[in-house]
C-alpha cells in the first residue's frame, strides 16, 4: 500500500490527538493503543528510533494495565523496528519474547504471528 506524506502527517495529527484525549480520561489502554499507532506510522516512514520510542511507551502502558494479549503484540513491533536498524539478534529476543506470552494466555493468532517472525 503506498500513502502519501500529507496522509502520514494526518494520521500522526490525529493519533496524537488521540494519546491527549486518552491521558485527559486516564484510559491507559486506549493511550497505549495511539502510542502504538504512533509507532507504526513513523516506522512506516523509516523513522526507526521514533517507532521504537512510541512502542516502548505502549509496551510500558501494556504491562503496567495487565494488557498481555497487547504485551505480544508490542514485542512483536518493537522486534520489526530492531529488523529494520539490522540487529537481528535484539529482533529474535522480541519475538520470542511475544511468543512466549502468546503460549501462555493461549492466543493462537499472536502464536502463529510469533512462530511466523
Amino acid at each position: 500500500m503506498l500513502y502519501s506524506f500529507a496522509k502520514y502527517e494526518k494520521a500522526i495529527e490525529y493519533f496524537e490527538k488521540a494519546v491527549g484525549i486518552s491521558q485527559e480520561i486516564d484510559e491507559g489502554e486506549e493511550e497505549a493503543t495511539g502510542y502504538s499507532n504512533l509507532g507504526i506510522v513513523f516506522h512506516s516512514r523509516c523513522e526507526y528510533s521514533k517507532a521504537k520510542e512510541y512502542h516502548q511507551k505502549a509496551l510500558a502502558i501494556r504491562k503496567e494495565t495487565g494488557d498481555r494479549v497487547g504485551e505480544a503484540a508490542e514485542y512483536i513491533n518493537l522486534g520489526s523496528v530492531f529488523c529494520s536498524f539490522a540487529e537481528y539478534g535484539k529482533a529474535i529476543e522480541y519475538y520470542e519474547k511475544a511468543l512466549a506470552i502468546s503460549k501462555e494466555v493461549d492466543d493462537e493468532e499472536g502464536e502463529a504471528t510469533g512462530y511466523s517472525n
